[in-house]
């Protein structure tokens, strides 16, 4: 009973230290910073056209803000004499970039470069798999035989499958097209009794870079004691889903206890705080080496709070955090925690703050009223996160009853049914009226398979922000196409529809971009050119302008993330979050944009990413994750 009480105790103090350091963090004032003979792109249009805005030749940026943008002999002669001045020599500024369904915490924890700098062998034995589905799987046994080999009795084993530089051995975009794309960690191919024979002495993690994981039994013995108080995790950890702890189940990736959320920060490091904390701190400064100065992400375990509040507390924060709680909804009362919760959107501190309650990730197309065209595939509707008969719909009903703000991981049209029926059932129950309810900014997110266009006139009613993810034109484009057919596919991601419609809308991210090739930049040329792994263009009406791509990720996100007063645009008074690049994005080819480089990232006018060429240029020193431990931009 004591025990319970204290780890129940434990997740509210969690909270509690968030919610106490609003005006501890980031404090030490950057320097005042003149950039001139350049294109400053400010995107300070705030209409759904391709209309930009201003663009201006310099900016002046002082106290952490941008101060003004204007012509180069009008804003040189701004600078104060402390100011660095920076010749562009012709380079584009862009707003910083804003991603509005990431899972940073989740992918640092499986960036080889950041795991192999932070974790040292005589702590976790660490070992990454590179190859195809093939190679790796044959593979396996003797990689985590020669672990165990340099591995103390008890002391944790940890292996990592990557899915190739352009995510080419990824089984859910291509594993139907070609049979020798599997996932290897489906429980089968790799079953929990191989993990026990090769490891009986140590406790093993396997993860794939995306959501994949399986443990042994030594490792889900230490998850049982880690969460003992906590009923909702023992069916899970008892096997009933089958060996180990991947997929779908109480335990898989689409569920609130998903063991890839917590097996790495609250089990495996739960003993090595100050390691775990400088992953993530790197994981900041990697991010922003994208481009991406700020966030909006779930946190999925107690550890996400703590380390990212004291990181921010201790003026490390290298991009800004907007999350929301997406822990057990039964772990604290509901009461409680509803009001907690509500309470809180909106609060902390410029670097991390809160954003509202947020469902558990769903596995795409698993609630749609499609029906396949394809026999190789059965409709699948099971998975469907906002239904009466789901456990947790009276929790999230009576959430959005006391005036919750919801972000909603979809994934189907049906989803969405759900979704506008739960927020305006509730929120009519309690009153209020549309303009109310619009005033939430309640989201959804990713775009696979949704919305239909009949449900664009209520979303847009209703005010919900559609935070749309190119990976799912890039990656699933070509099996939707395939299951489903055209008509479904026309409902895949339709940013352009959307737009039209005068919906708010975002770009997100959603993928571990570390052990591939693929940057920020990669994702605006897939929805500008909706063209999927296959090279062929999808849906191709749905295509938006580069200048309606980029508004998304600066202005929308900025405004999914509840600071489009301070973030989205380069204006007077804004923060001064921009990027310099290496071409311009607004002339350039547009087969050329995936290949833009960020040569400069400013959070706040602080540099937390710069290149060693620049820096050269600049008489500074190279900085930021990416190019520290040798990634591309160490080279650029």
């Amino acid at each position: 009973m004591f025990r319970r009480l204290h780890l129940r105790l434990g997740v509210l103090a969690g909270l509690l230290w968030f919610g106490g350091s609003f005006l501890l963090a980031q404090q030490t004032p950057p320097q005042e910073m003149v950039l001139y003979n350049g294109k400053i792109v400010t995107v300070d249009d705030g209409s759904n056209t391709s209309r930009i805005g201003t663009i201006g030749q310099a900016m002046h940026v002082k106290d952490g803000k941008v101060q003004r943008v204007g012509a180069n002999a009008q804003i040189r002669a701004l600078a104060g004499p402390n100011a660095r001045v920076v010749d562009l020599k012709g380079r584009t500024v862009l707003p910083g970039l804003i991603g509005t369904h990431d899972h940073p915490h989740d992918f640092d924890a499986v960036n080889r470069w950041i795991v192999k700098k932070v974790i040292p062998e005589d702590v976790v034995v660490s070992r990454f798999l590179d190859g195809s589905p093939e190679e790796n799987l044959s593979a396996f046994p003797k990689v985590l035989g020669e672990a165990v080999s340099k591995a103390r009795p008890g002391q944790w084993i940890y292996i990592v499958v990557e899915l190739g530089k352009n995510w080419e051995y990824s089984a859910g975009a291509r594993g139907l097209f070609d049979k020798k794309i599997f996932n290897i960690l489906d429980g089968k191919r790799i079953p929990k009794e191989m993990l026990d024979a090769i490891a009986p002495n140590n406790p093993v993690l396997v993860r794939d870079v995306f959501t994949g994981t399986l443990m042994n039994e030594l490792a889900v013995q230490q998850s049982r004691e880690v969460w003992k108080d906590y009923p909702e995790f023992q069916d899970c950890l008892a096997g009933r889903e089958g060996p180990g702890v991947s997929g779908a189940g109480p335990c898989g990736a689409g569920n609130f206890l998903g063991a890839m959320r917590w097996a790495f920060p609250d089990v495996m490091m739960r003993n090595h705080y100050a390691l775990m904390r400088e992953v993530y701190r790197l994981g900041t400064e990697w991010w922003a080496g994208y481009g991406e100065t700020a966030v909006s992400s779930s946190c999925f375990n107690p550890m996400c709070v703590q380390v990212y509040d004291d990181l921010d507390r201790s003026g490390q924060m290298a991009m800004r955090w907007h999350y929301g709680w997406a822990w057990v909804p039964r772990t604290l009362n509901e009461q409680f925690t509803r009001n907690f919760v509500n309470a809180m959107a909106g609060r902390g501190s410029d670097y991390f703050w809160f954003g509202g309650f947020s469902n558990a990730g769903v596995i795409p197309g698993f609630c749609t009223t499609a029906t396949p065209v394809s026999t190789q595939y059965p409709a699948r509707t099971w998975r469907c996160d906002v239904q009466p008969n789901h456990p947790d719909y009276m929790t999230l009903f009576n959430f959005l009853k006391s005036g919750g703000r919801f972000s909603f991981h979809s994934a189907g049209d049906k989803d969405i049914d759900g979704l506008l029926e739960v927020i305006e059932k509730a929120s009519k129950e309690a009153g209020m009226t549309d303009e109310q309810i619009r005033a939430k900014r309640h989201t959804f997110d990713h775009g696979s398979m949704a919305p239909r266009p009949d449900q664009l006139d209520k979303i847009k009613r209703l005010g919900l922000i559609a935070s749309q993810g190119p990976a799912y034109i890039y990656e699933d484009a070509p099996p939707i196409f395939a299951v489903y057919g055209e008509r479904v596919a026309e409902w895949n991601a339709p940013h352009k529809r959307i737009v039209d419609a005068g919906i708010h809308t975002a770009i997100e991210l959603d993928r571990p971009l570390g052990s591939t090739d693929f940057t920020f930049f990669h994702y605006l040329y897939w929805v500008i050119s909706r063209k999927a792994w296959d090279g062929k263009v999808y849906v191709g009406d749905q295509r938006v302008s580069r200048e309606i791509a980029l508004k998304s990720a600066t202005r929308g996100g900025a405004y999914y993330i509840l600071r489009d007063s301070v973030l989205g645009s380069l204006e007077p008074g804004k923060w001064a979050d921009f990027i310099i690049l290496d071409r311009d994005y607004l002339t350039i080819p547009e087969d050329d944009i995936p290949n833009i480089r960020v040569l400069m990232t400013s959070l706040g006018g602080k540099v937390v990413h710069l290149v060693p060429s620049l820096a050269k240029e600049l008489g500074m020193e190279p900085t930021g994750a990416q190019v520290t431990l040798g990634f591309h931009p160490s080279k650029w």
